[in-house]
């Protein structure tokens, strides 16, 4: 047997070439799983910032609901007294003309501050029930068509697509 010195060194390569191979795949899959941590916590990072966006919003669009709860009822008091005033009172004196006229005027401004900000008034007569909107407390005999609202009893309200109060009313039936 002849030692050839050049046939060592390609001996002694090849064992070192398997354990580099072999380190070169576990680095290989090593870097493969980090990566795919880094996607999913880039992943999960991002839902939760739309996640966030999303409570930030609502947040921003319901922070007035109890506000608005309270306020409707003043709302619905002015809409009471105008339509309560005494209308041939109104024409004979001035003063009380002028005071309904108050009333009538503050009423608008208070539905357009309102709207401004999203709050609608559902005031549904002759409209379809719809149990979304209204809460029915009352049926009566009525010429008009089943399940149309005869009577409003109190107007609802809403804010933006939430429901902050129910319109209370009387639906028609069948005779």
């Amino acid at each position: 047997m002849s030692e050839n010195p050049t046939e060592n060194k390609i001996e002694d390569q090849v064992p070192e070439s398997n354990e580099a191979d072999k380190k070169i795949a576990e680095l290989e899959e090593k870097n493969s799983e980090l990566n795919d941590k880094i996607l999913r916590a880039l992943a999960e990072l991002d839902n939760v910032r739309k996640r966030s966006r999303d409570e930030m919003e609502k947040t921003a669009k319901f922070a007035i609901s109890n506000f608005v709860s309270d306020l409707v009822v003043v709302t619905e008091n002015f809409f009471m007294a105008s339509e309560n005033a005494p209308k041939d009172e109104i024409e004979k004196n001035p003063a009380i003309k002028n005071y309904a006229d108050a009333i009538i005027m503050t009423e608008k401004e208070l539905l357009k501050v309102l709207e401004k900000n999203q709050v609608k008034r559902i005031f549904p007569i002759n409209q379809q029930f719809d149990h979304n909107l209204h809460e029915a407390i009352a049926q009566v005999d009525s010429e008009a068509e089943e399940g149309l609202v005869v009577k409003v009893i109190q107007a609802g309200y809403s804010i933006a697509d939430r429901l902050i109060r129910p319109a209370l009313v009387a639906v028609a039936k069948a005779k």
